[in-house]
């Protein structure tokens, strides 16, 4: 159910949505979802992070998302619903809040058909209930599938392959022998499928490696604005299922991520190496190439890894090294400035004997 401008929707209704349990009138109605800063009257608000406990005596919002587990025993202490505001108890309040944001705000999809301003290849196959905005042109011997929406002014080229479902904003560039798979979001800007970076001296001149391979993007992946996917020199450039990468990422040629993966913003890696399933990169930090990274690996951001790392395994730092390891010698780095005072006093002390 998609609530139009204007329209609201009972706490009995969002309690079962949400699988929650509610404390409070279940015929109440919520007509907007907010942030706990800026919640009024009416309006359906989380608490999830201890960060936000000073705003529960404050927020103007009618009912508070809260969780069963320990967020919901701060709230114990600190907050009593004197000021008439309800609440709803789950497991947890970010899932919630994913669901209802997508009743209360449903995103605004083109309409379904191709525009006439389009130009696609008579040798592209397209698939049905299809949405293809202005200017965008597709090449040939490519597939569209089925309920598949892209926005104007893309670029599809040879040999691509598009599944069923899949989301393709405005600007993205998707040259050829790229698969993508089914319910894939591919933001503004992402170019997938461009030549790697990779040469060879020839006479004391840079030779460029021809890149001949493609990229394969598994089902349901999210690809972020500005992101660069690049094509292998020979064989796939792999995205695993479920993977989701943040903007101004870039996977350079011949890399494989494994499924389930999460890459922030800024993160890069570079040639052939290999990510295993579930594994998490922070922001800013950087993969040297031909590395082999285990399942559930998480490296922190702005780390540097230089070496292989085997699953379950945290790490940290520059260059990257078990977590635990590099919180200690960072806290010897810091203690560097006194330590070499003390020195400098003992050879001064040395000398004056």
């Amino acid at each position: 159910m998609c609530l139009p401008t204007g329209s609201s929707m009972k706490l009995a209704e969002i309690s079962k949505l949400i699988n929650g349990k509610l404390n409070g009138d279940p015929e109440f109605e919520i007509k907007e979802i907010a942030r706990i800063e800026e919640a009024k009257e009416h309006s359906l608000t989380w608490f999830s992070h201890p960060r936000y406990r000073k705003w529960l005596n404050r927020t103007n919002a009618s009912c508070l998302i809260v969780s069963r587990g320990p967020a919901h025993k701060l709230c114990a202490g600190q907050y009593t619903p004197t000021k008439g505001i309800f609440t709803i108890e789950v497991k947890s309040p970010e899932l919630a809040i994913a669901k209802l944001l997508q009743k209360f705000y449903p995103e605004k999809l083109p309409k379904r058909g191709i525009s006439e301003l389009s130009e696609i290849s008579p040798k592209t196959k397209i698939g049905k209930s299809v949405s293809i905005g202005a200017y965008t042109y597709i090449d040939d011997n490519s597939i569209v599938e089925d309920r598949v929406t892209i926005f104007p002014k893309v670029y599809i080229g040879n040999n691509v392959k598009i599944g069923q479902g899949t989301i393709i904003y405005p600007n993205a560039t998707i040259e050829d022998k790229v698969t993508i798979g089914k319910r894939v979001i591919i933001h503004s800007g992402a170019v997938i499928g461009s030549d790697g970076f990779a040469y060879v001296q020839d006479k004391g001149k840079h030779k460029k490696i021809p890149h001949r391979g493609g990229v394969f993007i598994g089902d349901e992946v999210e690809i972020g604005a500005l992101s660069t996917v690049d094509r292998a020199v020979i064989g796939n450039t792999i995205v695993g299922k479920g993977t989701k990468i943040d903007n101004l990422v870039h996977i350079a040629h011949n890399v494989v991520i494994g499924e389930n993966s999460i890459l922030v913003s800024q993160v890069g890696i570079a040639g052939s190496s290999k990510l295993g399933k579930n594994v998490v990169v922070g922001g800013m930090a950087g993969i040297s190439d031909h590395l082999i990274i285990g399942n559930n690996v998480t490296i922190a951001g702005k780390s540097g890894v230089s070496g292989n790392i085997p699953p379950h395994t945290t790490v940290s730092g520059y260059p990257a090294r078990i977590h635990e390891k590099s919180k200690k010698a960072y806290g010897l780095l810091i203690k560097l400035p006194d330590l070499l005072e003390r020195i400098r006093k003992l050879e001064r002390k040395c000398k004056q004997r």
